[in-house]
């Protein structure tokens, strides 16, 4: 190995410790009701994402389908009538 890479090993290790104390730290530093409310704030809001994105497909489903009755029903140039 030449020295630039057991240079960038060291700096690569270093910053992995960091981080991984840092991120420990934090996750033991918090009791059993703290990671509660996070869990729960997380699933929270990915209810509510996904309900919002569920809610925009199905207005999409069916404004295609009132398209389609419009057309079967009236005709292709129903939007003039």
């Amino acid at each position: 190995m030449s020295n630039h890479a057991v240079e960038n090993a060291g700096i690569v290790a270093s910053k992995v410790a960091a981080y991984g104390g840092a991120g420990s730290a934090v996750v033991c530093g918090l009791t059993l009701n703290e990671l509660g409310v996070i869990v729960g704030i997380f699933v929270g809001l990915t209810g509510l994402i996904l309900g919002q994105i569920w809610s925009w497909r199905k207005d999409r489903r069916e404004a295609r389908e009132q398209e389609l009755r419009m057309r079967r029903d009236f005709g292709t140039n129903w939007s003039e009538l």
